[in-house]
């Protein structure tokens, strides 16, 4: 709902999906001994992808759309030749983001499934992948709370309020998200 002429930066389902993410991720960051918690965060964490994924296909336009989320390398390069300039969305680098980080938990779920299977029990190297993805999602994670705080700097808005309670005016041309 439009309030003052602003609209919310992103739509209720992505503000959810986001933030369950989120809270999936922090609590197997926490709970990383493999116990049941431990595991049914990991597959609740790749349902919240997979309805991510769903919603972008049946919401074809704006930024929470499969349009929108398609990754290009030409885009890439022409906003960063562009001087990566304010976006209303995700801007491209965001896209190449958003996408490393749910198939690193699309994959981190996979390989912990698979690590309770009796076809690989006692195989180390299930366990060896699965470590090393969970180091990578780390990894990815501060990168992109890196690259939130950047660009939140570098454009003088807070785009982490963007996933929560911030209006912004249509296309986020006036510099608020």
């Amino acid at each position: 709902m439009a309030t003052g002429g602003r609209v919310p930066a992103w739509d209720a389902a992505v503000r959810l999906l986001h933030a369950a993410l989120a809270a999936l991720v922090l609590l197997n960051l926490v709970r990383d001994d493999g116990d049941l918690w431990h595991r049914r965060a990991g597959y609740v964490a790749m349902g919240v992808v997979l309805a991510r994924l769903l919603w972008a296909a049946l919401h074809r336009g704006g930024p929470s759309g499969l349009a929108a989320l398609r990754p290009s390398p030409a885009r890439t390069l022409a906003y960063l030749r562009a001087g990566a300039p304010r976006t209303a969305g995700h801007n491209p680098l965001g896209v190449w983001m958003i996408w490393l980080l749910w198939t690193l938990v699309l994959a981190l779920g996979l390989s912990g499934w698979m690590s309770r299977l009796d076809a690989f029990w006692g195989d180390e190297r299930v366990h060896t992948v699965h470590a090393w993805l969970a180091d990578a999602l780390m990894v990815a994670v501060f990168a992109h709370l890196a690259g939130i705080a950047t660009m939140s700097l570098r454009w003088r808005v807070n785009l982490a309020a963007s996933m929560g309670w911030v209006r912004q005016r249509p296309g986020g041309e006036d510099g608020m998200p």
